[in-house]
């Protein structure tokens, strides 16, 4: 079974590289932009790509007889919830908030990032 991985994940965290794990185990690393073809003789695998505490949900590929091509790229709510992060950032003087009120704006946002971590990266077949 041949496998093509290519990593299209903006320009979150381009600087550094996603590790690509087959079964748990480290298997290779992608760059930002980079595609690598791998040749894998078990008929079935799981895959899953990490960097840090991001991970994406593992992703089964099947032997199809053909080329299997794979897409990496960020899981499009994370960064909505960046950007408006972002935004809110620079809305805090704007809005009066006291200490209690950014102090809740943070604990909604770790708890919000705790559940995302399993679901920073997605794992997609081109089509």
């Amino acid at each position: 079974m041949m496998i093509r991985c290519t990593r299209n994940t903006g320009f979150y965290g381009m600087g550094s590289p996603i590790e690509i794990k087959k079964e748990q185990k480290k298997w290779f690393y992608l760059s930002q932009n980079q595609t690598k073809q791998v040749e894998l003789d078990e008929m079935k695998c799981t895959i899953q790509a990490q960097f840090s505490f991001l991970k994406s949900a593992p992703f089964t590929v099947e032997d199809s007889g053909q080329l299997i091509e794979l897409e990496i790229t960020m899981n499009p709510t994370l960064i909505v919830v960046y950007v408006i992060l972002f935004v809110g950032m620079f809305m805090i003087p704007v809005l009066h908030l006291s200490l209690w009120g950014i102090l809740l704006l943070m604990i909604l946002y770790f708890i919000f990032v705790f559940f995302m971590l399993n679901k920073a990266y997605i794992i997609k077949e081109k089509t």
